[in-house]
């Protein structure tokens, strides 16, 4: 289903909205894969992961930047915002970074966007959080919420290659005329 033996990858005519669109998409799938995966975290996993950090860097990342830009401490509700922000923001941008890079590359569209997923958990849990100060590194967190969050990222690039090749079977309205 998710196979591409051409040369180039599905595109469509739109590319930048289809690129948001999908890292929105995506960032809704990646949260339901986070609740579906974190059952099979056993509670001594969460207890040591908990030593380590307070919550995913997901979780951390809106409230944490929101703080550094106000200078303030946050309500609850405003982490709240702070979060959903956040999962905006980085649906979006990695939305149009994944859709430049797969147009760019087309191999990473292979495989449900596996290509991709990989180097994407590295770069933001393995690189970025970390730099960041939203997580510690990878060799700090115990392996099965490792294995979790690399499960979300590999949701997050399929649900997102779907998008694409979705988008790329709509016709646009110039083939549509013609």
């Amino acid at each position: 289903m998710f196979k591409s033996n051409s040369k180039t990858a599905p595109q469509s005519s739109h590319p930048l909205m289809t690129g948001v669109v999908a890292g929105l998409v995506a960032g809704g799938v990646a949260g339901q894969s986070d609740q579906l995966l974190d059952r099979f975290v056993s509670k001594e996993q969460k207890k040591r992961d908990r030593k380590v950090r307070k919550a995913s860097p997901h979780e951390i990342a809106g409230p944490y930047f929101a703080r550094k830009v106000t200078g303030k401490r946050l309500s609850k509700k405003q982490e709240q915002r702070a979060k959903q922000a956040f999962g905006l923001a980085y649906g979006i941008m990695w939305g149009l970074i994944y859709a430049a890079a797969r147009k760019k590359e087309p191999r990473l569209a292979r495989w449900g966007g596996i290509p991709f997923a990989i180097p994407f958990f590295l770069a933001c849990d393995g690189m970025m959080a970390p730099l960041l100060g939203v997580s510690p590194s990878l060799r700090k967190i115990p392996w099965q919420p490792s294995v979790k969050e690399l499960g979300n990222h590999l949701a997050w690039t399929a649900a997102a290659e779907m998008m694409h090749r979705l988008a790329a079977r709509v016709p646009s309205k110039s083939t549509r005329r013609g």
